[in-house]
């Protein structure tokens, strides 16, 4: 039940900081960052950070956040209802 939690928290996590990447290209100028979905695409932001001094490491704090969160609520749905197949 421990992995279920950390994975919905660091995709509760990655995701805020979607938004926060976001709303900051919003504030510059991207009136359609808001609004894109599938689309968006994160070399905007690396394009922007340059000339407003953003880091660039939490992009990729942001990956990895969603991946150990997929990783996370994977092992701990396998852990907690048992592997596929199986019969009570």
């Amino acid at each position: 039940m421990v992995l279920i939690v950390l994975g919905g928290m660091f995709l509760l996590a990655a995701t805020g900081l979607d938004l926060f990447f976001r709303i900051r290209l919003y504030r510059v100028g991207n009136r359609r960052a808001i609004v894109e979905t599938g689309t968006f695409d994160y070399r905007q932001y690396h394009q922007v950070r340059a000339e407003h001094g953003w880091a660039s490491w939490p992009v990729y704090l942001m990956w990895v956040m969603y991946i150990a969160g997929i990783g996370f609520l994977m092992a701990g749905f396998a852990i907690h209802y048992g592997p596929p197949g199986r019969s009570p």
